[in-house]
């Protein structure tokens, strides 16, 4: 399973309001592209932890789960229902705050939807 990346932005966020700063939204969507691989080769490329955006987003939809499995991380589920994106090699994904910010982000071989799949994406970030 490819890795996810905690973005560097949200770390800042996280630093100035640990300094007294203005609260950190809390995570809300998730965002799903096409752009997180190398359409010659297939594979994902590596995510950037300076990205304020996904390569070439296609859909945001709000979380379908969220839970911390340990102590220095969580996880945010999304899904692709049938019917969403068929066709579109989907192949990067992002935790979205309730701002509109992006969280962490995900890049992973391309997986092509089809009307009949119901498609799940994790990402855990790690702190």
């Amino acid at each position: 399973m490819a890795e996810a990346v905690t973005l560097l932005a949200y770390r800042r966020r996280l630093a100035a309001q640990a300094a007294g700063g203005t609260q950190v939204a809390k995570i809300a969507f998730m965002a799903f592209g096409d752009g997180g691989h190398d359409p010659a080769t297939y594979r994902a490329k590596a995510p950037n932890e300076n990205q304020t955006a996904l390569n070439n987003e296609l859909l945001r939809k709000p979380l379908a789960a969220i839970s911390q499995e340990d102590l220095l991380s969580v996880t945010g589920r999304g899904f692709l229902e049938g019917g969403e994106l068929v066709g579109k090699a989907i192949s990067e994904a992002a935790l979205i705050d309730a701002q509109g910010n992006l969280m962490g982000i995900k890049n992973f071989a391309p997986k092509v939807e089809e009307s009949d799949e119901r498609y799940e994406i994790s990402i855990k970030m790690r702190y």
